[in-house]
């Protein structure tokens, strides 16, 4: 009887501990973030004190009806009508809340990710703690 009940907890130790993996690996905003991205929107919020921050916008990228191509070698392509507008680099900073990216041209840009999952992509365009969230971004997989 010994050897059985061991048998069973080996057991059920190795189909917790995969299924625990699986959860992780899938979960991971690394691997959801992969793919193709289509922008379905690009809003501006409006402070409440306009003098309560000052942020140059001329230094803000804007991207406008593109789709983000979010490569598993952490490249990223923009594109328009089908025709490349862009590439760089991609990375998640802190918990997985923040993307940076880097153009070819070295320009960065650092997005707070609101929403991430199989369906959507929510970014508010970092800026700053006194002005985050003055534009936000949704895009559609």
């Amino acid at each position: 009887m010994p050897k059985f009940s061991n048998i069973i907890i080996t057991a059920g130790v190795i189909i917790v501990s995969v299924a625990v993996s699986l959860g992780f690996v899938s979960n991971n905003p690394e691997n959801i973030i992969i793919g193709d991205w289509e922008e379905a929107a690009w809003t501006y919020e409006k402070a409440n004190e306009p003098s309560m921050f000052y942020y140059d916008l001329t230094t803000v990228r804007k991207h406008e009806a593109e789709n983000w191509i979010f490569g598993d070698d952490n490249t990223i392509i923009f594109m328009k009508n089908d025709e490349v507008v862009g590439k760089g680099k991609w990375i998640l900073k802190g918990r997985g809340h923040i993307l940076k990216l880097t153009h070819e041209d070295g320009h960065v840009e650092r997005y707070d990710i609101k929403e991430l999952n199989d369906n959507e992509l929510i970014l508010n365009f970092d800026i700053g703690m006194e002005s985050r969230g003055i534009a936000k971004l949704t895009f559609k997989k």
